[in-house]
């Protein structure tokens, strides 16, 4: 069988990734000493070119004829280029002059015009050189360049070609028994072990290996415990479908109905015509209502799972709330239907703001608050209070005398469709979903929620908000 079959997929990876790095070293060292090498020769090259640009400058301003004093410079591999005041080029030893364009948008002539001598290189794709441009300003106005090819860094490559075949020879007969030998070190250990009982395994195993069956372990129990919340979001799936089927069947039943009754002309009194036609009204109210609130639900659950900002946009603009107003608001909504209860509503408005979703944040209070009225006893009260915490935090809090809430269930209370009076649920009116909308409006909001409740005694619920930050707002600025 061959050395690099299936049993050596571990050496064959040993072995390449220590080919790769040795060589990757040798190549990395070859290009930043073959850049070094380029600069110093460019370097040199500039030099020996500035210096013969400045003989050949004043070989110029001493003679009358330029062209013949041109035609004698004997420099080997240079180019010659003299250029008149307007950029035309008058002569040059390699092109004809006649054919050549203007020269005045040139680097270095620009910087010869500008300071009295110029420099520039510009490199060439195609041969791998660099050309090294040196002109000087001659006293008539017109401009002397010489230019030189200095050997660019893929030509220098090209030059340690064949040094690095040889080295990569090398480094690959190193690297093969380096790495046959590594690999059976690291393979005999983990042939032994359990991954179904990782744990087993770490007395025997070497000290690189513990970190890996520590993540095996931790993978399986995060897996299990995956498994058990998908089973428990499916539970919770198929009981907020049943739930969601049952409400809707409710009203639209009774809707159709009392809808029946009228078209069949069973109600012919105009009394119960009326009656109906409340009754199908009142329950389109209600089916609207439970549809808002799934609604809401809905967009709060995608807001939570995803992590841009579009999800949440679909909430409403997030802007600065002034709480007092907004609990005014809720109160005044609230006013006739705590009236018709005979519960007592009242506001304790302090200072305060809170930066966040104005609809959201008005849903959280009037679900509180229609909670608190909906689950009172005839002659109780409903105090809407909200303000800033000691520590600089806002709350809003809504306190009732109503039945309250005994302690298994208060950990219960903030589920879909779930009541504590069941027996009253109905008569209570409602749609099951508004303490779930407080509950998703505030992690929204990154709020907590604190309930104090005995059964009989009332309930308190205080939703608390992050310190809010008003650098321009004097109001907001006592939250800060």
């Amino acid at each position: 069988m061959s050395p690099w079959g299936s049993k050596h997929t571990l050496s064959r990876r040993v072995f390449g990734t220590v080919f790769v790095v040795a060589f990757a070293a040798i190549a990395v060292f070859t290009v930043v000493g073959s850049a070094f090498l380029q600069s110093n020769l460019a370097q040199v090259t500039r030099t020996e070119l500035h210096d013969e640009a400045e003989i050949v400058a004043a070989a110029l301003d001493s003679t009358v004829n330029d062209i013949a004093v041109l035609e004698r410079v004997d420099i080997q591999n240079t180019r010659l280029t003299l250029i008149a005041e307007n950029g035309t080029v008058i002569y040059d030893n390699q092109e004809p002059a006649g054919s050549m364009e203007n020269h005045n948008a040139r680097p270095e002539v620009v910087a010869a015009r500008s300071t009295g001598h110029g420099s520039d290189e510009r490199a060439s794709s195609t041969l791998g050189e660099v050309m090294l441009y040196e002109a000087v300003l001659l006293a008539n106005g017109q401009v002397i360049r010489i230019a030189q090819a200095q050997a660019g860094l893929l030509t220098i490559l090209i030059s340690f070609v064949g040094p690095l075949l040889v080295i990569a020879a090398v480094v690959i007969v190193v690297s093969f028994f380096a790495a046959r030998r590594e690999s059976r070190a690291i393979i005999a250990p983990l042939l032994d072990v359990d991954l179904d009982h990782p744990k087993r395994n770490m007395d025997n195993a070497y000290s690189e290996m513990v970190p890996m069956l520590e993540r095996i372990e931790s993978q399986r129990q995060e897996l299990k415990r995956q498994v058990k919340v998908l089973a428990d979001n499916d539970r919770m799936r198929r009981e907020f479908t049943a739930n969601i089927t049952h409400e809707l069947k409710t009203p639209l039943t009774a809707i159709s109905g009392y809808a029946e009754l009228i078209s069949s002309g069973m109600a012919t009194d105009e009394a119960d015509v009326k009656d109906f036609g409340a009754r199908i009204y009142r329950e389109a109210g209600r089916l609207t209502a439970l549809v808002n609130d799934i609604l809401t639900l809905s967009n709060l659950d995608e807001a939570e799972r995803s992590e841009s900002n579009d999800a949440a946009s679909v909430l409403g603009s997030t802007e600065p709330v002034d709480l007092p107003r907004m609990l005014e608001t809720v109160e005044q909504r609230l006013e006739p239907v705590a009236h018709k209860a005979d519960v007592a509503l009242f506001l304790d408005a302090h200072p305060s703001m809170v930066i966040g979703v104005p609809r959201l944040l008005d849903e959280l209070a009037y679900n509180l608050a229609s909670n608190a009225i909906r689950y009172n006893r005839p002659g109780g009260s409903v105090v809407l209070t909200c303000g800033i915490m000691k520590d600089g935090r806002p709350f809003i809090r809504v306190e009732d005398t109503g039945i309250g809430i005994a302690p298994e269930e208060q950990q219960k209370i903030f589920e879909r469709f779930y009541r504590v009076d069941k027996s009253r649920s109905k008569a209570r009116g409602g749609t099951g979903l508004g303490l779930a909308i407080v509950k998703h409006a505030a992690a929204f909001h990154r709020a907590t929620i604190e309930l104090e409740s005995e059964p009989d005694c009332g309930t308190r619920i205080t939703v608390t908000f992050p310190v809010q930050v008003f650098p321009d707002d004097p109001l907001a600025a006592q939250s800060a």
